[in-house]
């Protein structure tokens, strides 16, 4: 018999969660369970849904999706043939293979680049009051390989990762332990919660890369509660962001191993002419102060960074399968429409627009 929600697994996770295509309350029915957590098992609701727990993860992707979820985990679709039958793979339409795209390419960075670590999560929140994240429940949209729930969790809050990629794996793997780390595997246009759950929800630089930003953007409002906080890094739009459309022409017809070739050897040219040259000059006396003024803010950044973690956002760069980027009329317009209150807008550096919003619910 399945248990009622709350009985095992993660209870708080558990009792945020709702089918995507109903919205009813779930049971879990629990195969492989440890002290902590249900490693493998499946969700079900009323309606007849069924999702996958794998890995310790709730998978809650829309059934147009299992076919990538079977092919991931065989084993899991195998030994659960009753519930789940023939998986389909029919049914295709563009926008769900802009997602089989985006899942194959992110879940690939993040496996390969699992230990990546940049910390470009403290600029992010620079803006925010200093005790913004204490005793507050989050989502993080877009988790990748998990470090910025992270850094919110060891800043006092308690984080949902979702991610439509396998790097839900490596997030989970990475925040093994972290009891307030939460790790669901789930599409942004069809997140499996209930309205007005999560104090804050942040993602950053991740919805320039979905099919329709705004409509992401915009649908995560209704998950806030009142007062609740949303906000976000997406691409400002400059002629060095839209020149690098030329690499990406020819990188979106390769593979994910030619494309990490293929950044190897930009990240080569770019790091090794013009960041090297750049931590040379910057000694040099009073040329050193002129280069360290006017050097750009790219190049100061990948000197601090390093190598590798150039070599990581080159390839983030090229794979992407979409990506856009915006002028500040246009990310304005985005506050105005999503019914925020309180909005703000900054830019960081000549890279980012760091929009924020309040949700104000009305009586």
């Amino acid at each position: 018999m399945p248990s009622p929600i709350g009985e095992c697994m993660r209870q708080r996770l558990l009792k945020w969660l709702v089918c995507t295509e109903c919205r009813g309350k779930l049971v879990v029915q629990p195969d492989v369970v440890t002290a902590e957590d249900i490693v493998e098992g499946t969700l079900i609701c009323r309606c007849g849904r069924h999702f996958p727990i794998i890995g310790s993860v709730a998978r809650m992707l829309p059934e147009k999706h299992f076919a990538e979820l079977a092919a991931k985990y065989p084993d899991f679709f195998g030994r659960h043939s009753e519930l789940y039958g023939a998986v389909r793979t029919d049914g295709r339409d563009d926008a769900t293979e802009k997602n089989r795209a985006t899942m194959d390419r992110f879940g690939y960075e993040w496996t390969r680049f699992s230990d990546y670590g940049c910390d470009n999560f403290t600029p992010f929140v620079a803006p925010l009051p200093q005790d913004f994240f204490r005793r507050k429940l989050g989502l993080d949209v877009g988790c990748g390989n998990g470090r910025h729930a992270r850094e919110a969790m060891q800043r006092g809050a308690e984080i949902v990762a979702v991610d439509l990629s396998d790097a839900v794996d490596t997030a989970q793997k990475n925040n093994a332990g972290n009891e307030r780390v939460h790790v669901v595997q789930a599409d942004t246009y069809e997140l499996p919660f209930e309205s007005a759950t999560f104090d804050f929800i942040y993602s950053l630089g991740v919805v320039q890369h979905l099919p329709e930003p705004e409509r992401g953007y915009r649908n995560l409002v209704q998950f806030l509660k009142n007062g609740g906080a949303l906000f976000v890094w997406v691409y400002a739009y400059s002629f060095r962001k839209v020149a690098l459309e030329c690499l990406r022409a020819i990188s979106q017809r390769l593979s994910n191993e030619n494309i990490r070739r293929m950044a190897f050897l930009c990240n080569l040219l770019d790091y090794g002419m013009f960041v090297n040259a750049y931590k040379l000059a910057r000694h040099w006396g009073r040329l050193g102060k002129l280069v360290q003024r006017h050097a750009p803010l790219r190049i100061k950044e990948y000197a601090r960074h390093g190598y590798a973690v150039s070599y990581v956002d080159w390839f983030d760069r090229l794979a992407a399968p979409t990506t856009n980027y915006y002028r500040e009329h246009e990310v304005q317009g985005w506050l105005q429409r999503s019914g925020l209150s309180n909005t703000r807008l900054l830019p960081e550096g000549d890279s980012w627009w760091w929009l924020y919003g309040e949700r104000t619910l009305r009586s």
